[in-house]
């Protein structure tokens, strides 16, 4: 198994001032050092360097970097979360100008861990992947019954839900919040995703959902897919 390599965005000299370089930066959140990436970050901000590139050309490299090496086991979770909070930190100082451009995201997507289940390890790397890919995530936390799924979900006409469980004893509620979707009548309008531990894709296609991400990186790969696929609007309030 070989090292993932730092991919180093193409043409990023030209969207940057002369003698700027953002090495130090790709650094610093590869290996998770969340004080100079939060540094870096503002002087990038107070050198006028577009927000959209800090985040594109300097945020990225790093953090895509350990999330390669994450999908291939090179490094676990201990060191992915190391760097999501450098990544989480750089990305907190930039969204609000982000916001301000009005920049639309790429769709909403609610994220919680089922009935009876506590763990959120892995469904917080998610969230923040998914925000860093520009999605609006509403991550309603731990131990979510079916019916606060469903109302977030239509209260914030999401694009798309997911469902993450760690134990072999809650991935049954998986199942079971999907099924209340389809009662309540508004499963077309939703992708639904489901991963953690015990699932796999066969659970995924049995228990109903459209997809299933065996880790963060490729959920987020899914939810980018998933987004442009058609689904039944949802209905607009008179």
């Amino acid at each position: 198994m070989s090292d993932p390599v730092l991919q180093i965005p193409e043409g990023w000299e030209k969207r940057a001032p002369s003698g700027w370089e953002w090495q130090t930066l790709w650094d610093a959140i590869e290996n998770g050092d969340h004080v100079y990436a939060k540094e870096r970050v503002q002087q990038a901000i107070d050198a006028d360097i577009d927000p959209r590139v800090i985040l594109d050309h300097g945020l990225f490299p790093g953090f895509n970097l350990q999330g390669d090496r994450f999908s291939e086991q090179i490094i676990f979770i201990p060191e992915m979360l190391i760097t999501a909070r450098a990544m989480k930190i750089g990305l907190a100082l930039i969204r609000p100008l982000l916001a301000a451009r009005a920049e639309k995201p790429v769709g909403t997507f609610v994220m919680g861990t089922v009935l009876g289940d506590m763990h959120d390890i892995g469904q917080s790397i998610v969230t923040i992947m998914l925000e860093n890919a520009g999605f609006r995530v509403i991550n309603l936390g731990t131990d979510v019954h079916p019916d606060r799924f469903i109302k977030t979900a239509v209260d914030e006409k999401a694009d798309l839900v997911g469902f993450s469980a760690l134990l072999s004893t809650t991935v049954y509620y998986q199942k079971v919040t999907i099924e209340e979707f389809q009662k309540a009548g508004c499963r077309k309008n939703v992708h639904i995703l489901v991963g953690g531990a015990p699932t796999s894709q066969e659970w995924a296609s049995e228990c109903g959902a459209d997809g299933w991400g065996k880790d963060a990186v490729e959920a987020v790969k899914l939810a980018l897919k998933l987004v442009k696929d058609k689904r039944e609007p949802w209905a607009v309030a008179a």
